[in-house]
Order: C-alpha cells, then structure tokens, then sequence
C-alpha cells in the first residue's frame, strides 16, 4: 500500500525505573504529538505493571511501546510524557514523579533517561505529605509536556526512569520533511 506522507514508527520499551523513594514502582504513559502527526497504529497511552524491587535496585518495568504516525511537517514531534507512581508501606498509591522526553528526531536505537520531578506544594501540604501521605498533584497534566507553564511550578527532582526506543523514518527526505 502506497502512502502519500512520510512516516514515522517509534518501538521499543519502558525498561525500568531507579531512585525514587518508594518501595514500589509502576508509570503511566503517553505519546504526545501535534496537529502535524496522525496515528496510524499503536497505542499512544499505557500503564506498566507494579515492580517491587529490592532496596537500591532499579525497578524493572519492561513494557512495550509502539506507535506509527503519518507526517506532514516536524511541528508538533511527539514527546513521552511519564508519571511515575508507587504503592507505599500502607499500601496508599503515591505521586513518585513527572516527566517528559522527547522522542529523538534520529533514526537509530536510543536510551533514554527521563529526569522525573514532583512538585513541592505549600508548607501545609509538605507538613500534610510527610504525615498523612498524599503528595501534592498536576491538576493539569499539559503542564509536564509542555514548558511554557512549568516556570512557575516550585518543584524537586525525583528519580529516573529509562527507555529504550528504535525510532524509524520513513521517506522524510521525499517529501521535503528535515530532521
């Protein structure tokens, strides 16, 4: 089947995740692409399984990713948004961290290590978190793919979660799409 755009296929995994704090560990996902991108196949949004690895190992998490868009132009190139989450000694699901990576504009196998933050809250929810649980949350989950509102977020780094993704264009250069 001939298709008149370029196109662009992004493979790969959530490999795992490595110093948070909790003792259990599982991340939500979502590509997210512009107006120029159209999604032929794939799932653009998942959830990993729960890993509850030994104290000081990397959570292993392991889930597939695979997405395949239709291109019209570079404007808009998607971004792996992550939220991080983890079930605490009392079984409460807990915030671990937000994040977002941009999916590389080069053909190839890549790693790539997603810097995660959270946000701090006020004195009184910081005071709240530490003895209640119930870490302050986005009420907007555009804020972490996007920057133009992150400025004025007060937050702290959280911990990292790796991904492994083979990124894969398809006749960008013939239809007069730059990389």
């Amino acid at each position: 089947m001939l298709r008149d755009q370029p196109e662009l296929h992004v493979i790969g995994e959530i490999v795992g995740a490595t110093d948070y704090e909790l003792p259990s560990l599982f991340c939500k996902f979502s590509f997210e692409a512009g107006t120029n991108f159209r999604l032929l196949q794939g799932l653009p949004t998942g959830q990993t399984h729960c890993d509850m690895p030994p104290e000081g190992e990397m959570a292993i998490l392991s889930h597939p990713v695979d997405v395949h868009y239709a291109v019209k132009g570079i404007d808009g190139w998607p971004r792996l948004r992550i939220e991080v989450y983890g079930v605490d000694r009392y079984g409460r699901i807990e915030l671990a961290g937000y994040g977002c990576c941009i999916v590389p504009t080069t053909a190839g196998m890549h790693e790539l290590r997603c810097h995660t933050w959270r946000p701090c809250g006020s004195m009184r929810e910081q005071f709240s978190t530490f003895f209640l649980g119930g870490a302050p949350r986005l009420k907007h989950l555009e804020v972490i793919a996007s920057s133009a509102d992150r400025f004025r977020l007060e937050t702290e780094p959280a911990g990292e979660v790796i991904i492994r993704l083979s990124v894969m264009p398809k006749d960008m250069h013939r239809f007069g799409v730059l990389c």
